[in-house]
């Protein structure tokens, strides 16, 4: 038989185990998106200093030209990628300044409003 709930007990006792948005704070490191966003921009700059090496393989390796011809594909995608990966870090350090800024409103408009907590 189904659990009747009176009005506004949107809370059952035997409801699946999950949580609700209300019952679970979101909770940002914020500290560690800047960390993270930090080691990408220096994993970008170590694909940027990467070398070709130099010097003559075994006779039984590709051809000079061939490893050249490869290099040149390997240094043009490298490129590519750290600009991405730099421009993505970037991008994660903007939108955790926004997000910190944001916080710091709705906590500023919200205590505006709001009496205050009391505890035990």
């Amino acid at each position: 038989m189904p659990v009747r709930l009176a009005r506004g007990d949107w809370q059952a006792r035997d409801k699946p185990g999950y949580a609700s948005a209300m019952e679970q704070p979101l909770r940002v490191d914020t500290v560690g998106v800047q960390l993270m966003a930090n080691r990408w921009g220096t994993s970008a700059s170590e694909l940027n200093g990467t070398v070709v090496p130099t010097g003559s393989g075994l006779s039984c390796q590709a051809s000079a030209v061939a490893v050249n011809a490869a290099h040149g594909d390997i240094a043009a995608f490298t490129r590519v990628l750290a600009t991405r990966v730099g421009t993505r870090a970037t991008h994660v350090i903007e939108a955790d300044v926004r997000y910190v800024a944001q916080e710091a409103d709705s906590a500023n408009q919200l205590a505006a409003v709001a009496d205050p907590a009391t505890g035990v």
